[in-house]
């Protein structure tokens, strides 16, 4: 089985995977951009196992692409540069004439505020004239809801985007900012080494999770034969869905995101 690869800016790391039986009329490669919560090459590592056990299970090659920051990846998805992207539920909103949700994962997707363990700051109001970091002005969870609720309580403060969610947690652990936004689920996939520097501040309301879509002329067919495959993966590669912060995945629609108060923006 060949190795996956991982396209950053315009360069890429060839990647194949074995295609597994069945054939259908598809392309025979499918592009998956992912939101660069993570640093892409902690991305590409995670994800390949993932990836490498999805194709094989719908017969077509799963190449990972995403980008160097979430604005970056933006900027592609809003391109249709993608054939399936997981993103956050803003961008969805804003890009879901090209795509349509087919999945997502369990649970809920909930923003944090972090701090340094051992800092200064024990209250929110520690927070106050302090720059704060955050992956990237839409990243909904991250970073749209820790500035509403500071705004919202009157807490003055300067921003910083620094590009990913996994910038943020380091620039916090290393003391170069007092405070960063980020999600339940990035922050518990940190490494221990890191995370031992961190605690969670605030931890923000519950929504759906990010979603997994498919751009709207993919066959429906080969969209329902993937959502099928990606259910199962929990039961293939348990280990690897666990390392990605995932409980288990569920079949998603677009009115899921579209209905009246499933994501504020």
């Amino acid at each position: 089985m060949h190795r996956m690869a991982l396209i950053i800016g315009g360069s890429a790391l060839l990647a194949a995977v074995a295609a597994g039986p069945g054939a259908f009329a598809a392309p025979r490669m499918l592009t998956f951009g992912i939101v660069p919560q993570m640093s892409p090459w902690t991305l590409a590592r995670r994800w390949t196992p993932v990836l490498e056990a999805w194709s094989a299970a719908v017969g077509v090659r799963i190449v990972l692409r995403t980008a160097p920051t979430i604005r970056r990846f933006e900027r592609r998805v809003a391109r249709g540069d993608y054939d399936l992207v997981y993103l956050n539920p803003v961008d969805y909103l804003r890009n879901r004439g090209r795509y349509r949700a087919f999945a997502r994962g369990q649970g809920w997707l909930q923003g944090i505020l972090i701090v340094r363990r051992k800092g200064p700051v024990r209250t929110i109001d520690g927070l106050a004239h302090h720059v704060i970091a955050f992956p990237a002005r839409h990243a909904f969870a991250a970073s749209i809801e820790p500035r509403r609720f500071l705004q919202a309580h009157g807490i003055p403060f300067a921003i910083r985007y620094v590009g990913s969610h996994d910038a943020v947690y380091r620039a916090v652990a290393a003391g170069l900012f007092i405070a960063g936004g980020g999600v339940c689920q990035t922050y518990d996939s940190l490494p221990a080494h890191i995370r031992r520097h961190l605690r969670v501040l605030w931890s923000g309301p519950k929504g759906l999770p990010l979603p997994f879509a498919a751009r709207r002329t993919l066959p429906t067919s080969l969209v329902r034969r993937l959502t099928v495959a990606l259910l199962r993966l929990p039961r293939v590669v348990p280990g690897a869905i666990k390392r990605l912060g995932f409980t288990g995945f569920q079949a998603a629609r677009d009115r899921d995101y579209t209905r009246p108060g499933a994501v504020v923006h």
